[in-house]
């Protein structure tokens, strides 16, 4: 059973106060239309009898106002404090020097690719240097060095390769005593994107991290061999810009030095063929 309860407060009334005053709108709602606008629009206006002496006559006007308009704008950018140096090129930001270590079990074919493009041939100065932790350099790596030195003219890029063991990643690139950076595909990305080779597109991603990860899987044969497949199939399918071509050669190159593998061999002609 319900029960009730008292109200706390009586209801009253509030008598609305009678000195207050009416405040004028600071901004009137029709809006003031520009009289530059305003004119103008006048000025257009074609009577019904559409006479075409009368429109060429305001046509006329409008182009004289546009070019009243036009130079008050060139006369407002004048004064402001715009930065009037020249675009600097973007080559100009590239270091002195390419130090790359790279183990000589996987070698880095794109270097050589980029020296034998005819029509947008890339410049590379190139040195080779052995590391402590190469007990012998694989017969592959030394006619790799030696094709590579006919082919480097000493007017390019300073490019240092060293042969190393050990490593975290197959492949290190070191632009200064503070800056690195891993992998044959994110070379070629920090090229394309310093403007020595041709931009890569945003479909161009999932190649370069296929053929950076083929080579990751090199102790693990099985794995390594279902990625070059996948990445054989994509090659296929998908219509990959020149600078990727690089990178997808090169580890399938590798891919066919570990495991003797003819299948690539297809994959291989086409790409050399593209180039």
């Amino acid at each position: 059973k319900m029960y009730s309860l008292k109200p706390i407060i009586s209801e009253f009334d509030v008598e609305k106060p009678k000195n207050m005053y009416v405040i004028k709108e600071i901004n009137p709602r029709e809006e003031r239309q520009d009289k530059f606008l305003a004119n103008l629009q006048t000025s257009l206006q074609v009577g019904k009898e559409g006479d075409l002496g009368d429109l060429e006559e305001k046509q006329q006007l409008l182009l004289e106002k546009l070019k009243e308009l036009k130079r008050q704008l060139v006369s407002l950018q004048e004064g402001l404090p715009l930065c009037r140096k020249p675009v600097q090129p973007r080559t100009a930001n590239l270091p002195d020097e390419y130090v790359i270590a790279v183990d000589p079990a996987t070698i880095p074919y794109s270097l050589l690719l980029m020296l034998q493009q005819k029509r947008v041939p890339v410049e590379f100065y190139v040195n080779f240097f052995t590391h402590s932790s190469v007990a012998q350099l694989p017969e592959a790596a030394k006619e790799f060095a030696e094709e590579i030195s006919r082919l480097s003219t000493g007017d390019g890029q300073k490019v240092t390769v060293i042969w190393k063991t050990g490593m975290p990643a197959n492949f290190e690139v070191i632009l200064n005593p503070t800056t690195s950076f891993w992998g044959e595909g994110n070379f070629i990305r920090y090229l394309s994107r310093m403007g020595v080779l041709d931009n890569t597109q945003d479909t161009d991603d999932m190649l370069l991290d296929m053929s950076h990860q083929l080579l990751v899987l090199s102790d693990d044969r099985k794995e390594q061999t279902k990625l070059a497949d996948r990445l054989m199939g994509t090659i296929r399918k998908q219509k990959a810009s020149q600078s990727v071509d690089y990178t997808t050669y090169s580890a399938l190159r590798n891919f066919r030095n570990a495991t003797k593998s003819d299948k690539v061999d297809v994959v291989l002609q086409d790409i050399m063929g593209r180039l």
